[in-house]
């Protein structure tokens, strides 16, 4: 026991003098050394501008005023950290056998430069500090790098973190920095957890790496992360390289604040519309960063508001916004927000008070967010102005100009197809060029135009272009063309039949509407008015033609239908019926004065053919099938002046 006696004796003595010695060191040299060492595991230099004090409590180190840590020589942003002061805290026995373990490692208030290169390069590679395209010799201290460099706890207080990537032009600065790291050593697990001020809100983080030693050298490690900030959270669990460049794992989103997020990719948070991303964000799939900057998503869920949405996504970065391509499929999709709404204050006032479409601003600038192209495949896609059912449509979004292309699309019980568009460059503009079967008409009405008094089904064709950046400007702007061809249906609130054969425009009849076998019409849009002049309406009790306007716009309708009855009481006649006013409660007029005149003609033609038969009793003329009396007597004439002329000829030549 003796031995061991004698060997705690010579420890204590030995630690004894290992104590004295550092207080007799300069301060200058112990800074000398510390910077020696910390160079030496990370390849960068480590200058201290203030006072160094050696310090033994809490732990055995040393403190420093005016640190600064270079950046590599390719860098001109400046040093890569610049704090106010530091404290290092050393093991003491590992200090016997030449090596440094770091107790503790404080920065407080430090300023941190971070960039990386137009050629990838970044300024934290610690494995020699080469300007980028200088080729570094692999000797055994390059290849270690800093691992054997361990830290039991390093806090940064109150720092700052500036960010350049000089490829894009990409800036992030955060502030308000507070920070822990444990590194208990390079090849150990890294954990690292704070909060600090990003865009004006906070966040915290959380973060493990498993090998940061080996990370830091170019391999690719195991990492954890979480963020959390008033409005969202973002988690990581995958793999992470730094040199090149490289994520690989699963990702985690769920934010109705996007902007802390957006702020760490040095990008603006854009104003997204309802349906797109307004009110709430979540995204989670596969996640795959490469060392181009493209990053990909397989097996992606994502949730825009109530809208959600399945699939594979790429985003590649672009000039002026980055660019998105996806195939994507998922539930009914409501994008009405686009169109502003489906309140009645935006379709028009149904109630017949001339409410009329919203003076409402639509917000589009979410279309200038990113650009998009995406295939599409959904169980209905509302945009406001119009619902559709099942499709199947290529989505393209190019600088705030959103296309559909509609290659199968279910609505209204009959299918859609063509393109649809709306574009927010310059302003808001609209337009459509689609081909419409076997739809029913009532609710595409309604939905397109607030127009509810139309049944049956139909074929449609219909070329229109809006300007306006509300509905009532939208509307009032419509241009372009059209035609009709519908089949069986009913007119609702209207019964043509029954005001005709009463003459009576109040006559309201069993079911108040006119059943009609088809309809055909084309028209022309002008500045939100439609006109036409060849309606056709074929019904039971005889067919009807129509001409005249329907104001989009104004919600107005000012025409004109002339049904021709032939069956039952009043067969053969022709009442004009016009139609005007507000289309959600139309007056109706019958025009008494084309029907008198109807009556005149008919007297006025039963006397021309009394008169015509008299005189042709007294003339002796029988005009033929469809000769007029007035050609028949002409004929008569002639060849009565022939048969004098052939007389006297005949006398005057003898014979002859």
């Amino acid at each position: 026991m003796r031995w061991i006696v004698r060997l705690i004796g010579v420890v204590v003595v030995v630690a004894l003098v290992a104590v004295g010695s550092l207080f007799l060191i300069p301060a200058d040299r112990i800074g000398g050394i510390v910077a020696d060492q910390f160079e030496r595991a990370t390849g960068r230099s480590l200058t201290i501008a203030g006072d160094i004090r050696p310090s033994l409590y809490p732990t055995l180190g040393v403190r420093a005023e005016g640190v600064e840590l270079g950046n590599p020589a390719w860098v001109e942003a400046g040093p890569m950290l610049r704090a106010e002061r530091l404290h290092v805290g050393v093991e003491l026995w590992a200090l016997f056998t030449g090596a440094v373990r770091v107790q503790r490692f404080e920065l407080v208030r430090p300023e941190i430069v971070l960039v990386q290169g137009a050629d990838g390069a970044v300024s934290w590679d610690f494995s020699g500090g080469a300007p980028p395209g200088e080729v570094v010799e692999e000797t055994a201290e390059a290849e270690s790098g800093i691992a054997g460099f361990a830290l039991d706890v390093a806090e940064i207080s109150d720092g700052a973190l500036h960010y350049i990537d000089q490829g894009t032009g990409t800036e992030v600065r955060a502030g308000d920095l507070d920070l822990t790291l444990t590194l208990p050593s390079a090849e150990g697990v890294a954990r690292l957890e704070g909060n600090g001020a990003l865009n004006g809100g906070a966040v915290a983080v959380e973060a493990a790496i498993d090998g940061l030693g080996p990370l830091l050298e170019g391999a690719l490690r195991p990492v954890t992360l979480a963020l959390t900030w008033e409005g969202g959270e973002a988690g990581f669990d995958g793999r992470v390289g730094l040199s090149p460049l490289g994520v690989e794992g699963q990702v985690a989103l769920d934010a109705t604040d996007l902007g802390p997020l957006l702020a760490m990719a040095g990008q603006a948070t854009p104003a997204l519309p309802q349906g797109l991303g307004r009110d709430r964000v979540a995204v989670e799939g596969d996640f795959t960063l490469a060392s181009e900057g493209t990053a990909h998503l397989r097996e992606a869920r994502f949730t825009f508001d109530d809208n959600a949405l399945s699939g594979d996504i790429d985003v590649m970065p672009g000039d002026d916004r980055p660019r998105i391509r996806a195939v994507l499929s998922g539930g009914a999709l409501d994008l009405s927000a686009l169109t502003g709404g489906d309140d009645a204050a935006n379709r028009g006032d149904s109630t017949g008070n001339g409410g009329g479409w919203s003076r409402t601003p639509i917000d589009v600038s979410g279309l200038f967010a990113v650009d998009a192209d995406a295939a599409l495949v959904l169980a209905g896609l509302d945009l406001g102005i119009m619902q559709l059912g099942a499709v199947d449509l290529r989505a393209t979004l190019d600088a705030g100009r959103l296309v559909f292309d509609l290659r199968e699309v279910n609505a209204y019980d009959g299918g859609i197809t063509g393109q649809y568009v709306i574009n927010g460059r310059g302003g808001l503009s609209m337009g459509a060029d689609l081909a419409i079967a076997g739809v029913r008409l009532s609710p595409l009405l309604s939905d397109f135009a607030g127009y509810e008094r139309l049944e049956g089904t139909g074929d449609a064709e219909l070329d229109v272009l809006m300007v306006g950046n509300d509905m009532h400007s939208l509307m009032n702007s419509a241009e372009g063309s059209g035609q009709v061809r519908f089949g069986q249906g009913a007119i609702l609130g209207l019964d043509i039949w029954g005001m005709i054969r009463n003459l009576d425009t109040s006559y309201q009849g069993e079911g108040q509407r006119t059943v009609y076998d088809s309809i055909t019409a084309r028209f022309d849009i002008q500045d939100g008015v439609v006109s036409n002049d060849d309606l056709l309406l074929s019904a039971p009790f005889g067919d009807l033609t129509g001409a005249g306007t329907v104001g989009v716009g104004a919600q107005v309708l000012n025409y004109t239908v002339v049904p021709r009855v032939t069956t039952g009481q009043g067969a053969g006649l022709r009442v004009p019926l016009r139609i005007s006013g507000a289309w959600s409660d139309p007056n109706f007029s019958l025009d008494l004065e084309a029907l008198a005149e109807q009556e005149l003609a008919g007297e006025i033609d039963a006397l021309e053919e009394r008169a015509t038969g008299a005189v042709s009793e007294a003339l002796g003329i029988a005009p033929a099938e469809g000769q007029s009396l007035e050609d028949a007597a002409e004929d008569e004439l002639e060849n009565r002046l022939r048969e004098e002329a052939g007389r006297q000829l005949e006398r005057l030549l003898g014979g002859n």
